[in-house]
C-alpha cells in the first residue's frame, strides 16, 4: 500500500503534467534515503525535499533576516526573508500550476532559493564576496588571495549539501533537480559547477526553475513597493504615475479607490499589480512554451528529457514585451526611491561594517568562535580540537595553521552567512565591548566607505 501511494502520485504527474515538465520518479540523490522504519511512502521525491527544507534550521532563520538593509528589532508588518520566500512560492506555484509544470519541484526550489542569504541582504553578500575574492587582502581580509568568492545561491547549495546536519551524512540529501534549482534560481556567478555531482554544469535552468526566477522578480518588485508605500517612504501620487500602476488604474476604472487612504490604496495597488503580472506571465509563458514545444517536436516526457539540455535556453518562461517594460519601470523606481539615498546608505554601511568586523575578530582569534564552528574546522582539517590544547600550543597553532588555512576562512564565512541580523548585531556589540573589535575612527570609516 505504501509503495502504491507514492506511485499513484507519480501516475497523476504523468497524466496531468505537460510533456516538458520534470517528473519526480527516479530523481537522484547523493546518498540512499535513510531507512528509518517508515511504514508508508506517501510523498513524491520533490515533496520530501520540500519538507526537509521547511524543517531545516536555515529556513527558520529566514524570519530574522531582512530582505534589504537591517531588520528592525520590533517590526510587525515589514517583509523579511521568510515572508519573501513564502510570497515567491505562492506566485511561482500559481504560475507553474497554470503552465502544467511540476508544482512540487517549483515549491521546493522556491522555499530553498534564499537559504544562502547572509545577514543584511546585499550589503552582507558584498562584504563576504570582498573577503573571499581577495579584494580585501591587505585591508582586513584573510590575505590568502581568491578563495572562490561568495554568492548567495552557491551558499544555499552549501547549506543543503554540507552545513545542515540532521542525518548521518552531511546536508539534507535533496534530489539533484532541487539542488540544481537552488543554485540556478539566483543566476549565480562563481566557480564552475562541473565539480558538483548531479548539477548540470553550464546548462540553462529547467522550466520549473525559470518559473521561480520570474516569481522572485515579481514578488521582490511588488513587496518592496508595498513596504515603501505602507511605511510612507514614497508618496502615493508618485507611485500612481508609474506605468504599471497607471495601466492598473485604467483597467480598474471606477473600481480603483481614488479617494481612499494611503493604506487602502497600497493594498489595492499590490493586489491589482499581483494579478496583472501573474496573469501576464502565465499568458506570455504559455504562448512561448507552445511555440517552443512545436519547434522542437516535444510531445512526450521521454522526448523532452532526451533533448532538453540542447533545446532549453533559459528564456522560455517570460514576461510579454509590454509587461516586461512595466516591471522594469517598477524595479527602477524602487531602486531610485527606496534602495538609494542617505538612509539606505547608512544602513548598508552598518551591515557591511558588522560583517567585516566579525570576520576580522574571528580570523585573528578563532577562540572567539562558537564550539560547533571550531568542531567543523577540526573535522575539515583533521586536527586536534583547539580548546583541548594548552594556551601556548593554542597560540602557536592559531599563528601557524589557522590564519593560513583557506578552510578556516570558508568555515567562518559559513558561520557569518548563517547569522540573523539581530544575532550579528548583538555579537558585534559583544566583541566590541570585549575589545576584540576596535571602535573605528572617523578616518577609518571614511577609508572603508571609499574602498
Amino acid at each position: 500500500m505504501a509503495e502504491s501511494m507514492r506511485r499513484r502520485l507519480e501516475r497523476v504527474e504523468d497524466e496531468g503534467l505537460a510533456p516538458y515538465a520534470l517528473r519526480s520518479a527516479g530523481a537522484g540523490r547523493r546518498y540512499p534515503l535513510e531507512d528509518e522504519g517508515r511504514a508508508f511512502d506517501y510523498r513524491t521525491e520533490f515533496q520530501r525535499d520540500r519538507d526537509r527544507i521547511v524543517y531545516s534550521r536555515a529556513f527558520r532563520r529566514l524570519r530574522q533576516k531582512a530582505v534589504a538593509g537591517i531588520l528592525p528589532a520590533y517590526e510587525d508588518h515589514r517583509r523579511n526573508r521568510l515572508t519573501h520566500t513564502l510570497e515567491v512560492s505562492q506566485v511561482a506555484r500559481t504560475i507553474g500550476r497554470a503552465l502544467r509544470l511540476n508544482e512540487d519541484l517549483i515549491e521546493a526550489v522556491s522555499l530553498g532559493h534564499d537559504l544562502g542569504q547572509p545577514p543584511f541582504g546585499a550589503a552582507g553578500e558584498r562584504a563576504l564576496g570582498d573577503l573571499l575574492s581577495g579584494r580585501r587582502d591587505g585591508k582586513g581580509g584573510p590575505g590568502l588571495g581568491d578563495l572562490g568568492g561568495f554568492h548567495r545561491s552557491w551558499q544555499g547549495l552549501r547549506v543543503v549539501d554540507l552545513i545542515e546536519k540532521r542525518y548521518e551524512h552531511p546536508g539534507l540529501n535533496l534530489t539533484d533537480p532541487v539542488r540544481e534549482g537552488i543554485l540556478k534560481a539566483g543566476d549565480p556567478e562563481g566557480p564552475a559547477a562541473s565539480s558538483l555531482d548531479g548539477v548540470r554544469a553550464g546548462l540553462a535552468p529547467t522550466l520549473e526553475v525559470q518559473v521561480v526566477r520570474l516569481a522572485d522578480r515579481i514578488a521582490t518588485a511588488l513587496h518592496d513597493l508595498d513596504d515603501a508605500l505602507q511605511a510612507g517612504v514614497v508618496d502615493v501620487a508618485q507611485v500612481e504615475r508609474l506605468g504599471a500602476v497607471a495601466s492598473l488604474r485604467q483597467k480598474l476604472g471606477s473600481a480603483y479607490p481614488q479617494k481612499a487612504s494611503r493604506f487602502r490604496k497600497a493594498n489595492a495597488i499590490h493586489r491589482g499589480l499581483t494579478h496583472l503580472l501573474v496573469t501576464g506571465s502565465i499568458l506570455g509563458s504559455s504562448q512561448s512554451l507552445a511555440r517552443w514545444a512545436a519547434r522542437h517536436g516535444v510531445e512526450d516526457s521521454d522526448t523532452f528529457l532526451n533533448m532538453r539540455d540542447a533545446a532549453v535556453t533559459g528564456n522560455e518562461i517570460v514576461f510579454p514585451g509590454p509587461l516586461r517594460r512595466l516591471v522594469e519601470g517598477l524595479e527602477g523606481f524602487v531602486v531610485a526611491k527606496v534602495q538609494r539615498g542617505f538612509a539606505a546608505d547608512r544602513v548598508e554601511g552598518q551591515g557591511r561594517r558588522v560583517v567585516l568586523g566579525l570576520f576580522a575578530a574571528y580570523h585573528a582569534d578563532p577562540g572567539l568562535l562558537e564550539d560547533h564552528v571550531l568542531l567543523r574546522y577540526k573535522d575539515a582539517a583533521t586536527i586536534r580540537y583547539l580548546r583541548d590544547l594548552s594556551r601556548a600550543d593554542r597560540e602557536a597553532e592559531i599563528a601557524g595553521r589557522y590564519r593560513k588555512d583557506p578552510r578556516l576562512v570558508r568555515v567562518v564565512a559559513d558561520y557569518l552567512a548563517s547569522m540573523t541580523d539581530g544575532f550579528a548585531l548583538a555579537e558585534h556589540a559583544r566583541l566590541m565591548e570585549m575589545g576584540a573589535i576596535p571602535i573605528p575612527s572617523v578616518e577609518q570609516l571614511r577609508r572603508e566607505e571609499s574602498s
